[in-house]
């Protein structure tokens, strides 16, 4: 009989697909969701096993009301860990852990452990989950090093890196194009540490030299409007494609088309960083040649000269040069897409990277006897 365990995330949305994907892949425990909100389900292909949630909406519900209906879910399911997804997830689920001699393992994404220490009552939160958590995963070795600095024991944080699938992002051959149009792509939130202004900028610079390039941008979020203004600035809107929030399903056609990827990631100016965005290791996994930054996790995964370029933050200069030489060398695409596919498949893979995920829930749970 399969152990159950729980997971919390504050919003459950389906649009979330690391957690989705890792969720439906897990084999030797069965998962049930505790949640707060629920969003964009309509993104998930199919259910879980367990889905719980109030029949109140959740947000009428002050918090000891939602601690009772999920303590009286993990006793009856007779769960055996949880899994808290960001630093917030660990902190609400803490002491029904304590109550309920539970163990948590709580996974940090980024801002969580970049931007929200800044915050006094957050880092107060976070001493005690430290303290009291079994075990930290983290999603790359630069942001373990911020776990230590904020004061976690080195022994409990594992750098758990996640996987993508694979089998939906195939491996194309690019060549170059007899119609001689090239597709740039960017994907992911609109927010600052994203850094589109820098990739949308660089694009621009590009448009001097060559005709026969367009944008394509994938996502949404606060800066929608300032990213579409500052396109109509630079008097390019005839190049630049915002496609809007996709679902996930259309992802993997999106990055078949393209030519090149860009993700020029940044540290926003208070102080929110990436782990190591997965849109990076689809366009990998699909043979794209990236050009991205020297940020956080990211040299963790490219490797400069071989899967793509690095460049430093806000290099707008550094981002059109790289993109430049791989516009006038259509050969090496095939190379350097080879050679993503490969550093994927070897280190990033969600098949590989649950099966590690399983074994760190057996040895925490065996450690706590349960």
């Amino acid at each position: 009989m399969q152990k159950r365990i729980a997971y919390f995330v504050k919003e459950y949305r389906g649009c979330k697909t690391y957690l989705y994907d890792e969720i439906r892949s897990l084999r030797t425990f069965e998962p049930i969701i505790l949640t707060e909100m629920v969003g964009n389900l309509s993104f998930c292909p199919d259910k879980l096993k367990v889905f719980l949630k109030s029949d109140i909406p959740q947000w009428k519900r002050r918090w000891r009301e939602k601690e009772k209906f999920f303590r009286d879910i993990l006793v009856e399911n007779k769960v055996k860990l949880i899994r808290a997804v960001m630093g917030y997830g660990g902190m609400r689920m803490l002491p029904l852990c304590e109550k309920l001699n539970l163990p948590l393992v709580t996974s940090f994404h980024g801002v969580d452990i970049s931007e929200r220490p800044r915050r006094r009552r957050y880092r107060k939160k976070l001493k005690e989950l430290f303290k009291k958590g079994d075990i930290f995963l983290v999603r790359s070795k630069a942001m373990k090093e911020d776990a230590i600095n904020l004061g976690c024991e080195p022994e409990k944080i594992i750098v758990h890196y996640g996987g993508i699938d694979t089998d939906k992002f195939r491996l194309k051959k690019r060549r170059e194009k007899i119609n001689g149009q090239i597709r740039i792509l960017m994907c992911g939130r609109f927010v600052e540490k994203k850094g589109f202004e820098y990739g949308i900028r660089a694009f621009a610079k590009l448009l001097k030299k060559h005709k026969n390039i367009e944008m394509r941008i994938i996502g949404d979020g606060y800066l929608r409007w300032k990213l579409k203004l500052l396109v109509k600035m630079l008097g390019i809107q005839k190049k630049v494609i915002f496609l809007g929030m996709k679902e996930p399903k259309y992802i993997p056609q999106e990055m078949s088309n393209a030519d090149i990827f860009i993700a020029p990631s940044i540290t926003s100016k208070i102080g929110d960083k990436e782990g190591i965005p997965n849109t990076i290791k689809e366009a990998m996994a699909t043979g794209l040649p990236v050009v991205s930054t020297l940020h956080a996790g990211i040299p963790e995964l490219m490797i400069d000269g071989e899967t793509g370029f690095l460049v430093p933050e806000r290099d707008v200069d550094g981002l059109a040069e790289k993109l430049d030489y791989l516009i006038t060398h259509p050969e090496i695409w095939e190379k350097l897409g080879r050679r993503g596919r490969e550093v994927v498949m070897e280190r990033f893979n969600l098949v590989q990277q649950v099966k590690e995920l399983e074994q760190i829930y057996r040895d925490v749970i065996d450690k706590r006897g349960k």
